[in-house]
């Protein structure tokens, strides 16, 4: 059989068009591509053709995303030049996060500047500058990312937010849209893997007394600390250490739930809060203390009404882990007493603050030179550590 001309990709709404000026064009949903043949094209007619070694290959640029490296200086470029030609929404969002995530990234941002898009990874507490993309790339990105996090992809003039799920991770991406004077700007918060208490790096003392503190059958266990000094963490951690393995009923109040935790085999029921739909801290709250529970954790305590509830669950036979924003660990309780809290209360069911920070040191294993191949630091010559102090009282004996 004669072949005809090379098979052109184009990228559409639903899916792909391929085509081919001889034998029509054949559109390919999104749900079809990874089993989709170059050998399934047809004529308008109906009849199958052996497509040429050009159409096959066109097809297979079009459909196969870079592989994510974990090196910024190759994935980038890769990137760039996927994005600017045909390419897959779903598989463009995949690759993304792929990348980010094997560049050791926490929050990837995704700004306008005027005649482009600059896409910036956070690496060790700091952006970073990573792809490029025409404007009219960026926005197809950032429609793409919009649609797989559940929002409008054909409002640009909205604040959005929303969560993208990565097959066989436990954790979303959180992605959050916003309009600007220079268009949309998008930022993705990336959670990683589940980590063991054992394995946060808390100095041995710290670590010692956090273990003994959540040995208690009842009273509350403060996590304190700045923004961004991985709270949520230690939260998650302290969480799974008592759930694996017992029989007791753990639930925990989040916004937003950042890692699923039962898909990881960690028996805890998650409440994601939404006060559109009434689901909010203080509602769950007073819920949560009819569901007889054994251990409940509130990610953050924000308001006196919620710091009395935590207080009153805490107080009346419960285990209570909660995060809150301090500077340190005397600062927590004070904070506690600012936000209502009754002194008295406070007293008899506090059994131990922890308050943390991350600190950005030189990476030890490549200092003082860069090693782009370095395992700990992924080449940025920085590592953050945990600094962490803890306080124990007496409360909930």
């Amino acid at each position: 059989m004669t072949h005809g001309p090379a098979a052109t990709v184009l990228p559409s709404r639903e899916g792909i068009i391929v085509r081919n000026r001889w034998f029509g064009s054949r559109f390919v949903p999104f749900d079809d591509i990874a089993t989709f043949d170059a050998g399934d094209l047809m004529t308008s007619d109906g009849m199958t053709f052996g497509p040429s070694p050009g159409d096959a290959e066109a097809v297979r640029v079009a459909l196969a995303p870079p592989v994510a490296t974990g090196s910024v200086s190759r994935d980038a470029p890769a990137l760039s030049t996927y994005v600017s030609g045909p390419w897959s929404p779903a598989r463009a969002v995949r690759t993304l996060a792929a990348m980010a995530s094997a560049a050791g990234a926490s929050d990837v941002h995704i700004e306008p500047h005027g005649h482009h898009y600059q896409t910036r990874l956070r690496l060790v507490g700091q952006l970073e500058d990573f792809s490029t993309f025409s404007l009219g790339d960026g926005a197809r990105l950032i429609a793409a990312l919009k649609h797989d996090a559940g929002c409008l992809p054909y409002r640009s003039d909205l604040v959005q937010e929303g969560r993208i799920r990565r097959d066989g991770i436990a954790a979303d991406v959180r992605a959050s849209f916003l309009p600007t004077a220079l268009g949309e700007r998008a930022a993705l918060r990336l959670f990683g893997s589940l980590i063991p208490l054992g394995s946060l790096g808390l100095p041995a003392a710290v670590l010692t007394g956090l273990s003994s503190a959540l040995q208690g059958r009842r009273g509350l266990v403060l996590v304190a600390g700045p923004s961004g000094a991985g709270k949520t963490t230690t939260l998650y951690a302290a969480l799974a250490h008592l759930a694996r393995g017992s029989a007791d009923a753990h639930l925990s109040i989040e916004d937003p739930v950042e890692q699923r935790l039962r898909p990881a085999g960690i028996p805890v029921d998650q409440i994601e809060l939404c006060p559109e739909r009434g689901l909010t801290a203080e509602a769950v709250l007073v819920g949560a203390l009819r569901q007889d529970v054994n251990v409940l954790a509130v990610g953050e305590i924000r308001t006196r009404g919620e710091a009395d509830l935590a207080l009153q669950a805490a107080h009346t036979g419960r285990l209570v882990l909660a995060g809150i924003h301090a500077g340190s660990a005397a600062e927590a309780s004070r904070r506690m007493v600012d936000l209502g809290a009754d002194p008295v209360t406070l007293a008899d069911t506090l059994r131990a603050v922890l308050f943390q920070r991350l600190a950005t040191i030189a990476c030890p294993a490549c200092a003082p030179g860069c090693d782009p191949t370095c395992t700990v630091c992924r080449g940025t010559r920085r590592q953050r550590v945990p600094e962490a102090e803890l306080l124990t009282f007496g409360g909930g004996r």
